[in-house]
């Protein structure tokens, strides 16, 4: 494979990242960081099966504190910390940070581009506020129902890996299996509720964050490749996330007179280093794979991750069984399907051993 190459084209331009709201390309190869893809996709199953484990970690805080808000504040606020300590011991990323404000003011991206990290709030909180009410089978079907319907537009829209991908049927065919699979996966859940109408509704959290989910991770991917370096958009996403949630959390405390985010459980405040993890390695698949793929990987991850956290760590609502492990086959079916039609095209490229 030679995802590592810019798309070939007779003036050299197709591959390169030409970001909106800047006259120059990205001060950093074309594309993005990029990997061997099935590194990237081993690293974006990883990711995903970390998101299951951040979301049950989150949950759980949300339920000892009593507060989604707070819950998600402590985490984003963790993993903000967690990534500028890691930053600071590195004198290369220093010399990226100082950089930034130079970057910001000749817009080499829009600044509304920051705003990513309001969406990664709005996902902690989904995770805080939901995965109890719903558990995380549905948490993740309704995750996924947003990520496969602006996953496909967001490639269309060549953001992200820097370059337009055609929405194909085999890609749409792909996408489709995973929704589907992740319907499978929840349809026991579904099956034993006495309350379908109030667990749809407590969907529209996470599915609003779904939807927003691929429009994140495109356009961190474009500011990872402006900086040159994932951490430093991993930071700017954890710094605005936290200042949002730190301005809810405030009026919050104010209007119910509650501000207590401490519990005994420390363990419950691993969600934010393991946030930013992810999010790290969300951003690094995304140049080599595009969003579409990069996502059903996660999902598979996600999947795969749910079974686990279901067997070993189950909370009320969790259901492990028959639909479970079929789903996780159907995921994998759409994945492989997806990466197929993923595979960039060389046109008129003489063969190569290597």
């Amino acid at each position: 494979m030679h995802a590592d190459r810019p798309a070939d084209s007779p003036r050299g331009s197709r591959g390169r990242v030409r970001l909106p709201g800047g006259n120059a390309p990205a001060p950093t190869q074309p594309e993005g960081i990029q990997l061997p893809v099935p590194l990237a996709l081993l690293l974006a199953l990883i990711a995903g099966s970390g998101l299951a484990l951040q979301s049950r970690l989150n949950s759980q805080l949300g339920i000892e504190l009593q507060d989604s808000v707070g819950a998600a504040l402590v985490s984003f606020g963790t993993g903000l910390a967690a990534v500028v300590l890691f930053a600071f011991v590195r004198p290369k990323l220093r010399a990226k940070l100082r950089a930034v404000p130079g970057l910001l003011r000749r817009r080499v991206y829009p600044r509304w581009y920051l705003l990513a990290g309001v969406v990664g709030a709005l996902y902690v909180f989904a995770q805080a506020a939901t995965v109890g009410p719903i558990g995380l089978s549905l948490f993740t079907i309704a995750i996924v129902t947003g990520q496969m319907a602006s996953g496909l537009l967001m490639d269309r829209l060549g953001i992200g890996a820097g370059r337009k991908i055609a929405v194909s049927g085999a890609r749409i065919t792909g996408a489709v299996l995973a929704f589907l699979a992740a319907v499978l996966a929840a349809s026991a859940h579904f099956g034993s509720s006495k309350a379908v109408g109030p667990l749809v509704l407590f969907m529209l959290i996470p599915l609003l964050s779904g939807l927003l989910q691929s429009v994140q991770q495109g356009v961190l991917g474009q500011i990872g490749t402006a900086h040159g370096s994932p951490v430093i958009s991993t930071l700017l996403n954890f710094g605005v996330g936290t200042v949002a949630l730190l301005a809810v959390w405030v009026v919050q405390a104010a209007i119910i007179g509650q501000a207590d985010l401490l519990t005994g459980q420390w363990w419950l405040y691993l969600g934010g280093p393991l946030g930013t993890m992810i999010l790290a390695a969300a951003t690094i698949c995304v140049a080599s794979t595009g969003v579409l793929l990069m996502t059903l990987t996660v999902i598979g991850g996600q999947l795969v991750g749910a079974l686990a956290v279901d067997i070993f760590w189950p909370s009320a609502g969790s259901v492990v069984g028959p639909e479970t492990l079929l789903g996780i086959g159907l995921t994998g079916a759409g994945l492989l399907i997806a990466a197929r039609a993923g595979q960039p095209r060389r046109v008129g490229r003489p063969r190569s051993a290597g």
